[in-house]
């Protein structure tokens, strides 16, 4: 009799034991399956993040282009009243000066 209570112990302590091993390779799985779908969210974060890089390169390098021609456009327009200022006369052959 006494062999048969330690043997329905030891069975139970087994059942229990692969009762928990289940639940320990549920949870891997579940585990796995998680880290599979943020492994795949940080590469396309990755690919996103390359792409706004490169979108910011293209604005930027075109914002400096307007820039440039807006200085220039600047440079001749001051170059361009400094000689009308010049050849610019009244009637009394006196040189007319700028009001702005």
């Amino acid at each position: 009799m006494m062999q048969d209570s330690e043997l329905g112990r030891l069975e139970g302590f087994v059942s229990k034991l692969l009762d928990k091993f289940n639940a320990l390779q549920s949870d891997k799985k579940r585990v796995d399956e998680l880290l599979l779908q943020r492994e795949e969210t940080i590469v396309a974060l990755q690919d996103e993040l390359a792409s706004l890089k490169d979108e910011r390169g293209e604005v930027s390098n075109r914002v400096s282009g307007l820039l440039e021609r807006i200085e220039e456009w600047e440079a001749g327009t001051i170059e361009n009243d400094d000689d009308a200022a010049m050849t610019s006369r009244n009637a009394e052959g006196r040189a007319q000066g700028s009001l702005f």
